[in-house]
């Protein structure tokens, strides 16, 4: 008889890890095949600007969401609750009355964490320290994390023999010829593929393109991604402030074959975010046989192997940024042979195969464990 398990995880929209992450989880067969499955949709927010805010549509989800969950325990004993749960900030206390009423309820609780926040939110206040400790805590609640490297993030409140990890993993694309040799010729192409955030350290890259353009060395840097916090207007007049107009191009959102273009004519990926925990844009790179330099954050040092498969510098470093990306465009060999070191990498441990496998192994020793 298939063990029972109630999915209550991120949705799209909007789109972002732990919502693609969910969908994959939904749509594999394998899991439809090895357990009994339900699914609630814990995604209150339909953009990404929209994440964090609060307003009456959100409210009324939060009471939804609260009805099914309760419907859901009543009507069936499952084996266990799985919840992507947020690790601070507003959604964090909505995901707490999740986990509460699945307490009530005594079940065994998969947590999985797709972000991090858990020290910095306990820094915040002692509240907090109290409801991370209830809800990390018990030997019924196990923890899934993205990578070793990330464990920091919860050691406070859980013991290492109560974590699985689990890193990610993203389909093949969907033009399986996409991932080919660059052909176009003409300056090294640096790019950058990520939301137009502060966050995402898009003013710490102009800053490197400022010291790159000082060593007199041709490149482009390409910026694809949404405008957000950063808006163009705002972009541009950086860009023109620091006379990197000829050097420094953004092109807005690109999906699917447009965004595979830009990664296939690109020689370099850059991700110099001041804050992530897996970011899956770096396996996507990989996936193209571009060598990476980002910065150090998170689980970054789970995908990308220092001075192997790319760089990992300092985060907020502009500097360090630079003589990276500069060693990497003076050095047609090195970018060839990390680039494909980073292939090989993903092949071994990034497919979505990969993910389904170990995400199987964990469910499966969570729904049998005491």
């Amino acid at each position: 008889m298939k063990a029972s398990i109630l999915f209550i995880l991120h949705l799209p929209p909007p789109v972002h890890g732990a919502a693609l992450m969910g969908n994959y989880v939904k749509t594999s067969k394998q899991v439809q095949d090895n357990f009994d499955c339900n699914f609630i949709n814990l995604s209150a927010s339909k953009s990404i600007g929209s994440i964090g805010k609060l307003g009456i549509r959100k409210a009324l989800f939060f009471f939804q969401l609260m009805l099914s969950a309760t419907k859901e325990l009543l009507k069936k004993n499952y084996d266990v609750c799985y919840v992507t749960i947020t690790s601070h900030g507003t959604a964090f206390y909505k995901d707490l009355f999740v986990v509460t009423i699945l307490k009530i309820f005594r079940k065994k609780i998969l947590l999985h964490f797709h972000n991090k926040g858990i020290v910095e939110g306990s820094k915040a206040n002692k509240i907090n320290r109290y409801l991370y400790k209830f809800v990390l805590g018990g030997k019924k609640t196990r923890v899934v994390l993205l990578s070793p490297f990330l464990y920091y993030d919860i050691k406070k409140y859980v013991e290492p023999t109560r974590v699985y990890y689990c890193a990610n993993g993203i389909p093949a694309p969907s033009m399986p010829n996409v991932v080919s040799e660059k052909k176009i010729a003409g300056p090294v192409r640096i790019l950058f593929l990520s939301n137009m955030m502060v966050a995402k350290g898009v003013f710490v890259l102009l800053d490197a393109c400022v010291q790159l353009m000082k060593s007199n060395i041709a490149f482009e840097c390409h910026f694809v991604g949404d405008w957000l916090d950063i808006t163009e207007s705002t972009f541009y007049q950086k860009v023109n402030e620091l006379h990197l107009s000829q050097k420094v191009f953004a092109f807005g959102k690109k999906y699917d074959q447009e965004k595979n273009t830009f990664y296939q004519q690109s020689d370099i990926f850059v991700f110099p975010s001041l804050d992530e925990a897996f970011p899956l844009v770096l396996l996507e790179a990989m996936q193209f046989k571009l060598p990476i330099v980002s910065s150090d954050v998170g689980g970054v040092q789970e995908i990308v192997i220092d001075k192997q498969t790319g760089f990992v510098v300092q985060k907020n470093d502009p500097d360090a940024l630079a003589c990276k990306l500069l060693l990497l465009i003076q050095d047609t060999s090195l970018r060839n042979s990390m680039g494909i070191a980073g292939k090989k990498r993903f092949d071994d441990n990034f497919t979505l195969e990969k993910f389904e496998a170990r995400f199987l192994t964990i469910l499966k020793h969570a729904a049998n464990a005491a």
